[in-house]
């Protein structure tokens, strides 16, 4: 199976509600070849639009030419039309990492990358558990730039000896790194992690949608930590 990856927000100490949320957008594609195909029909559909919208040449470069999709650049408008066109025909399924900073001990935030490990750990338990997630061989696709380089190196390892050799759910874990703009499909998840992080940020902008989403079989159910928030 392929999960495909990129984030929102960061994993830190917080004071107050600003920035307090850090989100993991999982993408699951079923059919890589027609979602790759989706893409291309969106972006040449919304050429304009996005040209419109991207105030800091974050979509394309000076020249005009496309480079790739940023949720944080999207408005709300284009934010549910990218919904609306990427959730059809059971092309995709969306799994959530949902971690709370105001609730984290200290021991969370000293060593970022090895919470985001420990994070996709117990995600990958946990949806492996409940049958959310299926396949004996996991591939998982992120995006190099939320992963400093000395840590890439441990994931795979630290997966394939938690889930494979101490629970024995799967027979093998593989990590691969990507430059965001070389890859389509982590740019889909960018944009989905984009929407829940709105939606939580903005107190449900997006709530009737993703709930309509959830209800469709497009979003899995939330994977929250700590799970006491």
């Amino acid at each position: 199976m392929n999960l495909y990856m990129d984030e929102s927000g960061s994993v830190h100490s917080v004071s107050s509600d600003l920035n307090r949320f850090f989100i993991i957008g999982i993408m699951m594609p079923n059919d890589i070849k027609k979602l790759k195909r989706v893409y291309k029909l969106f972006v040449r559909k919304n050429f304009q639009k996005l040209i419109n919208l991207d105030k800091q040449n974050k979509m394309f470069q000076k020249n005009g030419k496309f480079q790739e999709l940023k949720g944080c650049c999207f408005d709300k408008q284009m934010k549910l039309e990218f919904l609306q066109f990427f959730c059809q025909n059971q092309l995709l399924k969306i799994g959530y990492i949902i971690l709370d900073n105001k609730q984290l001990q200290a021991k969370f935030i000293v060593n970022k990358a090895r919470t985001f490990n420990y994070l996709l750990k117990l995600y990958l338990t946990s949806s492996l558990q409940r049958k959310y997630i299926f396949g004996r061989q996991m591939f998982l696709h992120i995006d190099e730039r939320n992963v400093k380089t000395d840590s890439r190196f441990s994931l795979e390892d630290y997966l394939n000896q938690e889930i494979v050799l101490n629970l024995d759910l799967i027979d093998r874990v593989h990590v691969q790194y990507y430059d965001s703009a070389r890859s389509q499909l982590i740019q889909i998840a960018d944009v989905f992690s984009n929407i829940m992080y709105s939606n939580i940020v903005t107190q449900g902008a997006y709530q009737k949608e993703l709930e309509k989403l959830a209800n469709s079989g497009y979003i899995l159910p939330l994977f929250r930590f700590p799970k006491k928030m």
